[in-house]
């Protein structure tokens, strides 16, 4: 590879249209999280089975030889679009209501559930943007606006975040500060409903970035909260604990992304196809790490008891929504068991067993 730093100079994209980075887009503005040093090839011992989990031929792999072009990316460190992104605080946000309630071992006070609320509603913050977040894994007519409440019902898969995920963040919140007893559990589903959100958000913005260029910096934090060198908050702090190869995965994803955008620097970018490729691998790792956090928490509900056990099965009830459709289309017998297993009141005998397969559909990211 060409020494990419020549390419560090990034024309940032002026846009009218409402993305989730709310900030003015500055010309020129290029800051790098990380930096040369965090530039090495990736860890094969990470890997599932080092033999068969590999990168796909045509995947983005910086600091080592590809089939991309050089492009800014190639150090290894994800370069901002815009000095400033405002999806970090959304992300931050998410860690505060994380310290305030998410604790499987305590019941939460009100008064903590107030906490959170406060940070889950700060102006511009997480709920003004779950409240209009749309899944475009979901193919619905053009032109679909989910911020219409008639049209939002008329497709719900589609609409997920104004017909499902707000519905549950504020239920759990209403309910945890109204003390109702044990407290955990509403905050269980709030944790599973906000990761939701962050994983469909990744994807979201990597597309939308084809129109909006500083949409790559949301689909970047969203993913790892403004982390460098693949660290993470969010998301990839959960990834990163149970599937360390998918998080080094889903960075790669990220870094794909941002060298499409530094290829195809039009207001409105041509190279979709590339685009596509890019954001196709960035979610492969999102749904392969979504899928190992699920089964980690199925496994913890099936060794765990009393609200201990309640908290990491209402987490995997609300979040198996999020990985359900995808792993119906790779194992649908599996994913009917798990289905029908999650709409009880109590982990079954056979959780461990659902886990296990859900481990071994979602393999290699």
């Amino acid at each position: 590879m060409t020494d990419p730093l020549k390419l560090l100079a990034v024309v940032c994209v002026l846009a009218t249209a409402c993305g989730d980075d709310d900030s003015p887009v500055m010309d020129g503005a290029v800051s790098s999280d990380g930096g040369p040093e965090m530039c090495s090839p990736r860890d094969p011992d990470t890997r599932p089975d080092p033999g068969e989990c590999v990168p796909a031929a045509d995947d983005y792999a910086p600091c080592e030889d590809d089939a991309w072009p050089s492009c800014v990316s190639d150090q290894g460190a994800y370069v901002r679009i815009q000095s400033s992104i405002s999806t970090i605080a959304r992300v931050r946000a998410f860690e505060e209501i994380a310290a305030a309630i998410f604790d499987p071992t305590r019941d939460p006070s009100p008064d903590d559930f107030l906490e959170a609320r406060a940070a889950y509603q700060e102006e511009e913050g997480l709920d003004s943007r779950v409240v209009r977040r749309y899944d475009p894994h979901v193919t619905v007519p053009a032109g679909t606006d989910c911020t219409v409440a008639a049209v939002a019902e008329m497709f719900p898969d589609y609409c997920v975040g104004p017909i499902t995920l707000q519905p549950i963040i504020l239920d759990g919140l209403m309910r945890g500060a109204m003390g109702e007893a044990p407290t955990r559990v509403h905050a269980a589903r709030v944790e599973g409903g906000l990761l939701w959100f962050l994983a469909v958000s990744v994807y979201k913005e990597a597309l939308t970035c084809a129109t909006q260029a500083r949409d790559c910096d949301s689909a970047y934090a969203y993913y790892a909260g403004g982390e460098p060198a693949r660290g993470g908050l969010g998301l990839a702090r959960y990834v990163a604990e149970v599937s360390p190869f998918a998080h080094d995965r889903a960075w790669d994803g990220i870094l794909a992304v941002r060298c499409w955008r530094d290829l195809d620097r039009a207001d409105t970018a041509t190279k979709l196809a590339l685009r596509d490729r890019a954001a196709a691998q960035l979610d492969r790792a999102v749904v392969v790490g979504s899928a190992k956090v699920l089964a980690s928490r199925l496994r913890a509900a099936a060794e765990a008891e009393g609200d201990v056990r309640a908290y990491h099965w209402a987490f995997a009830q609300v979040f198996s929504g999020y990985v359900a459709p995808f792993y119906e289309a790779r194992d649908a017998a599996n994913a009917a068991a798990l289905e029908a297993a999650l709409m009880g009141a109590e982990p079954p005998a056979t959780t461990g067993a659902l886990a296990d397969a859900l481990d071994a559909t979602f393999d290699c990211p």
